[in-house]
């Protein structure tokens, strides 16, 4: 499972990342916060036909610009049954955030001790970030991250590192845009496929709410180094009820615990890797989920609903 271990409160802690290697951060911008991530699940469904081979990153020493962008929203909501049914995820308030991103991979240092091997160390560093919320966030620019990892893509630790300077609001604007990039791993089978296969990797994704994540990539074509994924993603609450204990006061649902009585995810995209670049070249993939939970003899309804879209390019 894509899982962290150890999640420090990026505004406020500063831990130093010696699992880690990278080049050390400027006077500019803060020690860096370290998250160590468990593997995901990496499941074949289909090897695909005709030639195959084994894909894998091949980007030690490159670099790469590109322009990223991130739609999210979430909201709560205390909703008759009825209208819980026809309420759409898709349709909740959502904030964008554009981050123009330079990376590099150099070869990993020695293996790190209770972290799998790693070949592939990435270093990102964020240009002026744009919102079209209504926070200035323009002072997190110089924002950096990275991570340890293997040539399938999978990810062993994340770090962060803030600009000294950076704003509560536009630090936290930044912080959850990278987490909404790490946390679509694009991570490839240890054995060889061919067009049409496909294969799911099941993660945890934590923000409002914890879910459990499954995204399904399927081969639309291989041209040398450049892989073209057809994305569909699944998500679904990790824990089956909620505890409501001093929230709803004056209804029937105060201080009951809410069982989950529908999941369901909305997904759509795809997107372009060069396996000689860290990060995705091109493509959007877009999803929302909707969360419905419930007490026995009631008609009302909790719904969290999430949207999230990511574009690259």
């Amino acid at each position: 499972m894509f899982r962290v271990k150890v999640f420090a409160a990026l505004t406020t802690a500063a831990v130093a990342l010696t699992a880690c290697s990278s080049e050390k951060p400027g006077p500019a911008v803060e020690q860096p916060v370290g998250l160590t991530i468990d593997a995901p699940r990496v499941t074949v469904d289909n090897p695909g036909t005709g030639e195959k081979k084994l894909l894998e990153y091949r980007d030690i020493d490159s670099t790469q610009d590109l322009n990223y962008r991130v739609t999210e929203g979430f909201a709560q909501d205390l909703l008759k049954k009825s209208a819980a049914e026809k309420f759409q995820a898709s349709d909740v308030d959502s904030t964008t955030t554009t981050l123009p991103l330079s990376a590099k991979v150099e070869k990993a240092s020695e293996d790190v001790e209770d972290q799998l091997p790693a070949s592939r160390n990435a270093f990102v560093t964020a240009g002026t970030p744009e919102s079209t919320g209504d926070k200035d966030v323009s002072s997190a620019e110089g924002f950096q991250f990275g991570w340890r990892g293997q040539d399938t893509g999978q990810m062993n630790s994340l770090r962060l590192a803030a600009p000294q300077n950076a704003t509560d609001d536009a630090r936290g604007s930044v912080e959850q845009a990278i987490m909404k990039l790490t946390a679509l791993p694009v991570v490839f089978p240890t054995e060889e496929v061919g067009k049409g296969a496909s294969w799911s990797v099941d993660s945890r994704v934590t923000g409002e709410s914890t879910l459990l994540q499954t995204t399904r990539y399927t081969v639309d074509s291989i041209d040398g180094d450049r892989v073209k994924l057809n994305v569909e993603v699944e998500q679904r609450p990790s824990l089956g009820a909620l505890s409501f204990e001093g929230q709803a006061q004056g209804t029937e649902l105060e201080n009951k615990e809410l069982k989950v009585l529908d999941s369901s995810t909305k997904s759509k995209g795809s997107i372009t890797v060069d396996l000689s670049k860290p990060l995705p070249v091109d493509g959007d993939v877009s999803f929302d989920t909707k969360v419905i939970y419930g007490a026995a003899g009631s008609e009302l309804r909790v719904v969290q609903s999430s949207l999230t879209e990511l574009n690259f390019s």
